[in-house]
């Protein structure tokens, strides 16, 4: 993922797409300095997820906030469906509920005390591809 977000930031820089190459500019330095702040090595794919999901969060905290106060958020949404492009295909809210359906019925019974158990088969068949606040919501509600 490393090399891809290296790739597409050159050839934004080269297309003159400033949002773009700026963004991508902001992201490769932040994800980098994780890897150099522990050991001096390159980034995992996880924590390079981590910072984009990082980014993803405060640009719809931001989305949300220019909203309410009416101005444009063209390019925000922009920068959105960038960062969004780098991460793997999301699992839709049926999609999620029909996974924690089955995860819940495999269960020897339906008690919130099986939720951590739930959430860790969970993350562990399908990393990066849910929202967690959503899938913990979904699992509470299949286990009460």
């Amino acid at each position: 993922m490393l090399e891809k977000l290296r790739k597409d930031s050159l050839q934004a820089r080269k297309d003159k797409n400033t949002v773009k190459a700026n963004l991508l500019t902001t992201l490769l330095s932040e994800a980098l300095m994780i890897g150099k702040n522990d050991g001096n090595r390159e980034p995992t794919e996880e924590e390079i997820t981590a910072v984009i999901k990082k980014f993803l969060k405060s640009l719809n905290e931001a989305i949300e906030s220019l909203e309410k106060s009416g101005r444009d958020v063209t390019k925000e949404k922009q920068e959105k469906e960038i960062l969004e492009s780098f991460l793997p295909r999301q699992l839709s809210e049926e999609e999620l509920d029909k996974i924690i359906q089955e995860l819940a019925a495999a269960l020897p019974e339906k008690s919130p005390k099986f939720m951590g158990q739930v959430m860790s088969n969970l993350k562990e068949k399908y990393p990066n591809q849910f929202d967690g606040k959503l899938a913990s919501q979904l699992v509470k509600k299949h286990l009460s």
